[in-house]
Parts: C-alpha cells; sequence; structure tokens
C-alpha cells in the first residue's frame, strides 16, 4: 500500500501554549509547534498519559511569526505517543473550518523562514 498525506508538513519551531479539553481552565501546557500542514499541526508537549488524550480538543497559542502575531489553533487531537525524548507528539487535525479558516492554515502552512536581508529589500537597516 502507498500512503501518501492530504498534504505535506512543513517544519516549523513554534514555541506556544496548549490547552487540552477537559482539564482545568488555568491549565494552560508549554508546548512546541514541530510541523504544520493545511490540515494539522505536530506538537510536541509533556503529559503522564498519552492514551488519555487522543480524541480531545487541544487550543493551541503560538507566536509563529515572531512577537508581533499570535494565532490561535484549534483541533481534535488523533493521535499520541511518547518520543525517545520522554516527551510526547501529538497529531492535532484542523475540523470543522470555515472556508476563511481554511485559507489561513493553507497560508501558514507554506511559511518558511525568512532571511532579513530578503524580507523587506526596501526596510532600512
Amino acid at each position: 500500500m502507498d500512503y501518501r498525506r492530504r498534504a505535506d508538513r512543513q517544519p516549523t519551531a513554534w514555541a506556544g501554549f496548549c490547552h487540552i479539553a477537559g482539564e482545568s481552565p488555568s491549565m494552560w501546557r508549554d508546548c512546541e509547534v514541530i510541523d504544520i500542514s493545511m490540515f494539522g499541526l505536530g506538537i510536541t508537549l509533556i503529559h503522564p498519559q498519552p492514551w488519555d488524550l487522543v480524541n480531545r480538543r487541544i487550543l493551541v497559542d503560538v507566536s509563529a511569526i515572531g512577537d508581533a502575531v499570535n494565532i490561535r489553533l484549534e483541533g481534535e487531537i488523533r493521535d499520541a505517543a511518547f518520543t525517545l525524548e520522554g516527551d510526547i507528539r501529538i497529531g492535532l487535525e484542523f475540523t470543522g473550518l470555515s472556508k476563511s479558516e481554511q485559507a489561513v492554515t493553507a497560508i501558514l502552512s507554506g511559511i518558511k523562514t525568512i532571511e532579513p536581508k530578503t524580507a523587506a529589500p526596501w526596510a532600512v537597516r
């Protein structure tokens, strides 16, 4: 069987905070978005039981593009497992997105690191 994803993943290194549905409203965890596609995210975080996370909703707040832009992403945890480092790797699927939200995730999944010299050639240095 030749398995292919619906969309390629774009590697990221976005630090953020995550809230898992069913936990105390004040319980936000440090997390890192390690990849993104227009359909979902790969996240790492610390949690004692990955099997307890599958099918739960999760909110992810990140500063994906410097500190000036904060983004909240939300979806359903489709898989969760321990990594070799001992944290949890979560696969999150965006669900119920509007057309506008789909457009935003498509743009985010295409963002690559911007080098300062190419970001704005007209900018004063």
